[in-house]
């Protein structure tokens, strides 16, 4: 025996139903890896080029104020929030513009939840990205 059962426009239903469940958290998915990425390199570049910006900062005193607006600069380019980095600089020797000075600047950045707000003044965070950038300022530089 058959059942004659009437299926029209349950596949309009059923492909809607399946788009929620499984289209949207894989875009979500999609969008959060993005941006850990866009992070990953972030934190990379801003390092590196902080390192290179106080090793050719030709005055000690602006040398941390540019090498932080460089950080700020970098996360900007990758379209995150410059208030979320924080930069800790470390050289070998009191002032870090002399030759022979190893220059150590290690950068971290928070990636927040893509389309979550703040609650309570506090973003969302799903991973802390840091890296280190290390210069050593050559005898003729």
């Amino acid at each position: 025996m058959t059942s004659h059962r009437n299926d029209n426009g349950s596949a309009t239903v059923e492909f809607i139903g399946l788009c929620i469940i499984l289209l949207i958290p894989a875009i979500y998915l999609l969008v959060t890896i993005s941006q850990l990425q866009a992070a990953g390199y972030a934190v990379v570049a801003a390092s590196d080029q902080a390192a290179k910006t106080i090793a050719h900062t030709s005055d000690n005193a602006q040398a941390e104020a540019r090498a932080i607006n460089t950080v700020h600069l970098t996360a900007e380019n990758y379209q995150l929030d410059p208030d979320t980095t924080h930069t800790t600089i470390q050289c070998s020797n009191t002032s870090c513009t002399t030759p022979g000075t190893r220059i150590t600047v290690n950068v971290s950045i928070d990636v927040p939840l893509p389309l979550i707000p703040t609650f309570l003044g506090t973003q969302t965070s799903v991973a802390t990205m840091d890296a280190t950038g290390y210069h050593v300022i050559g005898e003729f530089e």
